[in-house]
Parts: structure tokens; C-alpha cells; sequence
């Protein structure tokens, strides 16, 4: 059985990889913040899942940032995973379609079917850079598999799965994508996962021939790294300066207006109060000079 909440790096000496993300909890902390539809809790999990699974360098702190551009009334998701067991992310409008059940046909109109994904990849050891993908797929994992494939231009298998509980609310969520090594056996790749019409189950047992569990056991995977995965945001006061100091003059002035502004972070909900005082010291640091 997969661990919950972790991320799991494998590999095999048929030089295939594997890295496996369960991200239930995140999930959860997600819907809990942003009282988020059992729809919409699914999507964000699928997509923090998948998040966290594309940092694949976790030893030289690979970090993914993913704006995912819907075009449709639930409007841009984003997500980030970092430090190698970080994820948090939202939805831009969740509550336009609050569906109260999964529905494959409506992931694929709301999210997948005009797509544009924008995905920054950032370590220690590399600069930050940007690729973007234009996707019409039937889910989200399709989506990230073409992305994986046309931009990076590495074989790569990703798959997103999630359960219920019998309570009908959010179980387990998590993804696992396999990717073949400069050294790896072709055919083995292509015969475990891409003529695989079955594909794996995530949360099957070992003993179940059709599970993930039972191919990393069969195949000689082993760990290569593993670390406990929750969602975490990174807001704080330095960031939202950052923010409003990029703001034009004339919206600066109509916060002046106010004795006290409220920042919502979008990611956990956090409510920043920052008093007049304050912002006029931030932007006279900025511009040199005294604001009447």
C-alpha cells in the first residue's frame, strides 16, 4: 500500500523511475480553507498531487509552480510544490461550478478541454524557467502527461487517482508518474505503461497483480528518496510588500484612503490588517520621498 500523505522517489535497475505523491491531507486543508465542493476538493488534490510529483530532483530542492489557465468559469488554478515536501494551492472561483459529487465529463469541459499550462520549475542548480502548453484532454492527467512529454521531451506516464470513503467525502488522492532514465529498457517502459491499457491502481494492495504496489515490488523498485508531504503556504508580510509596491499610483492612493487594508492570501486564507502608517513607510522606502 502507498504511504499516505508522502512523496516516494524509486528506481530500478532497468533504469525506470518512479515517483509517487499522496497528498489526501493537503487536499483536505485545501477544501477546509477555501469551503470547497467535493468537485472541487477532487480537482485541487489532482492537481497538488501531480505538482508534487513533477519536482523530481528533490536532492538538489526542485520546485514546481503550475498556473493552470481552465478558460471556464472556474478560471485559473494554481499550484506550487517546494522544499521537496510542500504543496498548496487554489481554485480562482470554485464556487461557480459547486457540484456536489465527480463527475469525469465535467473535469474534462471545466478544466481540460481548452487547457493552457504554464509550468516554472526552479533548484538549486538551475535557473527558474517557464514552459507553456496548450492541452484539449479528457483529464487532468492527460494534460500533464502531454505536457511531460511535448516540453520536458522525457517519456513520461503520469497518472491521478483518488477514493471515497463511504461517507461520500474525500478519502485518499494521490499520483504517480513513471519516467524512463537516459540508461532505461524501452521496451519494459513501454510494456508496463504505455500498452498497459489497465493501467495501476495507487491504493491497491501488494497482493493484487493490478496494483502499483505489486509492479514496484515485481520490478526491483527501490527507494531512492521519501518524505512527508502537507500543504504549507509561504505568505508573509515581505511577500505582500512585494506585491503592493508593484501597484500602479493611483490604486496605491486609494489604499491610502482606508485607515486599515485587509490582504487575503489566496492560497491559505490568511487575513493580513495593515495600518496606513505602514504602507505609507513602504512606499516612501520605495520612491525616496515623502508622501504628503
Amino acid at each position: 500500500m502507498i504511504t499516505k500523505n508522502s512523496i516516494q522517489h524509486l528506481l530500478n535497475h532497468e533504469g525506470l523511475r518512479i515517483t509517487v505523491a499522496d497528498v489526501t491531507d493537503a487536499a483536505k486543508e485545501a477544501g477546509n480553507i477555501h469551503n470547497l465542493s467535493l468537485f472541487s476538493e477532487i480537482i485541487i488534490g489532482k492537481i497538488l498531487a501531480a505538482t508534487a510529483a513533477l519536482a523530481t530532483d528533490f536532492k538538489n530542492h526542485e520546485g514546481i509552480s503550475l498556473k493552470w489557465v481552465t478558460h471556464s468559469p472556474l478560471g485559473i488554478i494554481r499550484a506550487d510544490a517546494y522544499e521537496g515536501h510542500y504543496v498548496r494551492g487554489f481554485i480562482e472561483n470554485p464556487e461557480a461550478e459547486a457540484f456536489d459529487k465527480y463527475d469525469p465529463a465535467e473535469e474534462k469541459r471545466l478544466v481540460c478541454e481548452n487547457a493552457q499550462l504554464f509550468v516554472t520549475r526552479y533548484s538549486l542548480l538551475k535557473q527558474p524557467y517557464i514552459s507553456t502548453v496548450n492541452a484539449s484532454c479528457n483529464s487532468i492527467s492527460e494534460c500533464l502527461t502531454s505536457y511531460l512529454n511535448e516540453s520536458d521531451q522525457t517519456d513520461s506516464y503520469l497518472d491521478i487517482q483518488f477514493q471515497l470513503g463511504e461517507d461520500g467525502k474525500l478519502e485518499r488522492v494521490a499520483c504517480f508518474l513513471a519516467q524512463m532514465t537516459p540508461q532505461a529498457n524501452k521496451k519494459l517502459y513501454d510494456d508496463l505503461f504505455i500498452l498497459n491499457s489497465k493501467g495501476w491502481k495507487i491504493f491497491g494492495d501488494k497482493e493484487d497483480a493490478s496494483s502499483l504496489s505489486f509492479l514496484i515490488d515485481k520490478e526491483g523498485f527501490l527507494p531512492i528518496g521519501e518524505s512527508v508531504i502537507k500543504f504549507q503556504c509561504t505568505c508573509n508580510l515581505d511577500h505582500i510588500r512585494n506585491s503592493l509596491l508593484l501597484l500602479p499610483e493611483t490604486e496605491r492612493n486609494e489604499l491610502l484612503e482606508d485607515e486599515v487594508t485587509e490582504v487575503c492570501c489566496h492560497y491559505c486564507g490568511k487575513k493580513y490588517n495593515i495600518p496606513r502608517s505602514t504602507l505609507v513607510k513602504w512606499f516612501n522606502d520605495e520612491k525616496g520621498e515623502g508622501i504628503q
